[in-house]
């Protein structure tokens, strides 16, 4: 027999994996609480008793992809890539593999963020993580005596920010209809043209 505590676990699981639907069929179009407990077959003040508001539910969505995508084991095989040349391409490989099941919620959480503090912050979060990886892939190139002599560490890791940001993939991918391979292939070859000699 479950124990409350696994109980609330599993409801707690099932909730945002019904939020992760709903918003996958919606392509990032909106997302309500009611929607969202008639997914997981819950009613609303469970799904309260859970997320004190939407905000809360799109900030742990955020947070259970990342975990059930592997997010950190794939970040660690970049930062332990054998060259700032792979770390790059591995960074690359990721927004390919990965953006296609992020954008959906990007979509919501970017339409949030300029009138919703609580939303911003993780949004700003997440960037801040994502420059810093940018940022340390720069100090290797130079490590590796290959940054561009033109550029700054500060500069590099704008480029390498800007070069894999979401915005550029949903230019690509979404708006030209970039296949992921072709964006993998020509992004990986941008970025590092953008910061080595």
């Amino acid at each position: 027999m479950s124990s409350p505590g696994e109980l609330a676990s599993d409801t707690h699981g099932r909730i945002l994996d019904a939020a992760l639907a709903r918003v996958r069929d919606n392509q990032g179009a909106g997302l309500t609480m009611a929607e969202v407990a008639a997914q997981a077959g819950v009613s609303r003040q469970a799904v309260y008793l859970h997320f004190a508001d939407r905000t809360a539910l799109l900030v742990a969505l955020v947070h259970h992809v990342d975990e059930t995508h592997g997010l950190a084991a794939k970040i660690a095989a970049i930062v332990n890539a054998p060259s700032a040349r792979a770390a790059v391409a591995g960074m690359v490989a990721l927004q390919a593999s990965g953006n296609p099941g992020l954008w959906p919620i990007a979509r919501i959480l970017d339409s949030l963020r300029h009138s919703d503090p609580a939303v911003d912050a993780a949004w700003q979060d997440r960037q801040a993580g994502r420059l810093r990886g940018c940022r340390a892939i720069a100090e290797r190139f130079q490590q590796e005596s290959g940054l561009a002599p033109h550029l700054s560490l500060d500069a590099a890791a704008d480029l390498l920010w800007t070069l894999t940001s979401l915005r550029l993939w949903e230019d690509l991918v979404i708006g030209r209809g970039w296949s992921a391979e072709r964006y993998r292939t020509h992004v990986t070859y941008l970025a590092v043209g953008a910061v080595t000699k």
